[in-house]
C-alpha cells in the first residue's frame, strides 16, 4: 500500500513541490488533496522555473497521474491557462490530468467578494492572495456551492453561474467597472468549466484501485500546516485543510493505505500575509536571508517575511502531521551567515494558561528563546554527498532533527531536481 503524504510544517512555500517533483519519479500519480490557486510550487525542469498553482507537480514527469481531489476548490480558467503554459514547455498533460467530480469551482463573483471582505477589515485583513478561495469555501459549507459535477447539465450550470452574478450585481458594494468586469469573467468560466468536466471523475475509485494495483502515490498538500484552519495560527489562516489527515478525506482513501508522511520544512521560517510570526526579523538579517532565498511569492509575487527557524512550531506540525521523516529545504540559502540562531522553546505570556498551546492570535506574545549556533562560508549549492557539507552545517541539521524529534532524511541545497542530499 504505498502512499506517501507530502505535507509543509510552516506556513507554505516550503518547497513541497520540488520534493514532490523528486519523489514522483517512481510514483504512478501524483494528487493534489488541498486549496486552490493561492497556492504556488516553484519547480525547475529542463532549465525552466515553472510555477506551478493548482497543478500537481509530479505532472512533469511522462506517464505519471495528475490528480485534484474533493478538498480542493478549482479555479477553470486558471487551470486552462496552467495548463497551456505546460503543454507550451513540451510538458504533455492531455490524458493524464483528472480532477474529482465533487470538487467546487471558484467563480469570479468569488473573487470581487473577498476583494470587498479584506477592504473592509482595515488594518485587520487576513491577507489573502486574492484569488477567491475564503468564499468559495464559505459557500461550499452553506451549500450552496458550485461543483464540477454540476457542469455534466450545461443549462442548469449557466442558471448556477447567472444567479451568483445577479447576487453580487444586486450588493450595495458593486460598483459600475466591478459589474462590468464581472459579466465578462463569467463566460470564460462558463466555457472552461464545461470543457473540464472531460476530466470529471470519481477520484476515490481511481486511487484505491492504483494502491490495488501496488502502484505509488504521492499526496500532495497546499499551503502549510500552521495555516490550517483548525490548527494553524487562527485567524490568519487558509480555508482548506492542510494536514496530512486531510489527503485521506479529500482523496477517499483511508488511513490504513497510508505509508509515509513526510514533512517539509526550511531551514529557516517565513511568512506571507499577515498573522504572528514569533522570530520575524524586521533586519538586515531578515533581508539577507529574502534576498539569498528569493523570498517572493510565487502566487502573488509579494516578498516573503523571513526568520529564524522555530523548533517549537516545527515540532508542533510535526506531531499534528504524525511525520515518519522530514525533508529540509533552502539550507544553502543560510550560507555566509556568521552565527544562527534557532527557537527552542516561548518564553510564554503570563496572561496564557501555560497549559494551551496557543497558535491564534496571541502567539506574538510568547517571546522566543534562542540557541546559538556557528554558521558557515562555504559554497554548499548543488552538494548531494551529507560527508560534503562542512561541519558547523552538519551540526546545524543535526540540532534540528533533535529538537523537532522527526529524523531529517532528505536535504536540500539547490533548485535543481537533483541537488539533495539523502541521509540514511
Amino acid at each position: 500500500m504505498p502512499a506517501t503524504i507530502v505535507t509543509g510544517l510552516q506556513w507554505g512555500d516550503e518547497g513541497k513541490g520540488k520534493m514532490v517533483d523528486h519523489l514522483a519519479a517512481g510514483a504512478a500519480a501524483v494528487a493534489r488533496f488541498s486549496g486552490g490557486a493561492n497556492a504556488g510550487h516553484t519547480v525547475e525542469h529542463d532549465g525552466l522555473r515553472i510555477a506551478l498553482h493548482q497543478l500537481p507537480s509530479g505532472l512533469l514527469h511522462p506517464g505519471v497521474l495528475g490528480v485534484l481531489g474533493a478538498s480542493c476548490v478549482v479555479d477553470p480558467v486558471a487551470l486552462a491557462a496552467e495548463i497551456a503554459t505546460l503543454e507550451a514547455a513540451g510538458i504533455d498533460v492531455a490524458g493524464r490530468l483528472a480532477v474529482s467530480s465533487s470538487a467546487h469551482l471558484v467563480h469570479p463573483a468569488a473573487r470581487l467578494i473577498e476583494r470587498w471582505d479584506e477592504e473592509s477589515l482595515g488594518g485587520d485583513r487576513v491577507g489573502t492572495t486574492g484569488r477567491g478561495i475564503g468564499p468559495t469555501y464559505v459557500r461550499k459549507y452553506a451549500r450552496k456551492g458550485i461543483r464540477l459535477e454540476d457542469a455534466a447539465s450545461p443549462s442548469r450550470f449557466r442558471e448556477l453561474s447567472a444567479a451568483y452574478v445577479e447576487e453580487c450585481v444586486s450588493s450595495p458594494r458593486a460598483t459600475a467597472g466591478e459589474i462590468r468586469e464581472l459579466r465578462a469573467a463569467e463566460e470564460a468560466f462558463v466555457v472552461e468549466s464545461l470543457s473540464l468536466v472531460d476530466r470529471a471523475g470519481d477520484v476515490s475509485l481511481l486511487l484505491n484501485e492504483l494502491l490495488d494495483r501496488e502502484g505509488v502515490l504521492i499526496a500532495e498538500g497546499a499551503q502549510g500546516s500552521l495555516l490550517d484552519p483548525d490548527h494553524g495560527t487562527y485567524p490568519f489562516v487558509t480555508c482548506g485543510p492542510c494536514l496530512a489527515g486531510g489527503a485521506c478525506l479529500s482523496l477517499g482513501i483511508g488511513p490504513t493505505r497510508i505509508d509515509e508522511v513526510v514533512g517539509i520544512v526550511k531551514a529557516y521560517s517565513t511568512r506571507v500575509g499577515n498573522g504572528p510570526f514569533p522570530t520575524e526579523l524586521a533586519d538586515a538579517t531578515g533581508e539577507t536571508i529574502r534576498r539569498q532565498g528569493n523570498e517572493y511569492g510565487s502566487t502573488t509575487g509579494r516578498p516573503r517575511r523571513c526568520g529564524w527557524f522555530d523548533a517549537v512550531l516545527a515540532s508542533y506540525a510535526a506531531r499534528l502531521n504524525g511525520c515518519t521523516w522530514i525533508a529540509l529545504t533552502l539550507l544553502d540559502v543560510l550560507t555566509g551567515l556568521p552565527r544562527l540562531r534557532v527557537c527552542r522553546r516561548y518564553e510564554l505570556d503570563p496572561d496564557v494558561d501555560l497549559t494551551l498551546f496557543e497558535t491564534g492570535a496571541r502567539l506574538d506574545r510568547h517571546v522566543p528563546v534562542y540557541e546559538e549556533l556557528p554558521g558557515w562560508t562555504e559554497d554548499i549549492r548543488g552538494m548531494r554527498e551529507w560527508n560534503a557539507l562542512p561541519e558547523n552545517a552538519r551540526t546545524y541539521v543535526e540540532y534540528l532533527e533533535e529538537l523537532v524529534g522527526v529524523p531529517v532524511r532528505a536535504i536540500s541545497t539547490g533548485p535543481g531536481r537533483e541537488d539533495v542530499i539523502w541521509r540514511k
